[in-house]
């Protein structure tokens, strides 16, 4: 798991083996943007953006949870894109992005 700041939302890269709720629990009172890294197998990955909905939820109205999938041939400025445009989406939350194929 590695923490990008930004302006509006934080932006947290989670690595295949990152379980979303407990990063989301680790950071209270703050706006994120989770991005999983590719390399999920297909279960964990319907599971992963499956919880986003019920965690943006359970932290509504303080606070927004959005995420962004990219695939393994997204590049960096597609999702640095769409980390900008969820971070500064005030009105936006339990959205995910899913990006390439």
């Amino acid at each position: 798991m590695i923490a990008h700041g930004a302006a509006r939302a934080r932006r947290i890269d989670l690595s295949p083996l990152d379980d979303p709720s407990i990063v989301v629990a680790a950071h209270p009172g703050i706006d994120l943007v989770l991005v999983f890294l590719p390399g999920r197998d297909r279960l964990a990955q319907a599971i992963a953006e499956a919880a986003i909905g019920p965690l943006a939820v359970i932290a509504a109205p303080a606070v927004r949870i959005n995420a962004v999938f990219p695939s393994a041939e997204s590049s960096p400025a597609a999702i640095e894109a769409a980390v900008a445009y969820l971070s500064a989406a005030h009105a936006v939350t339990g959205q995910l992005l899913v990006l390439g194929s």
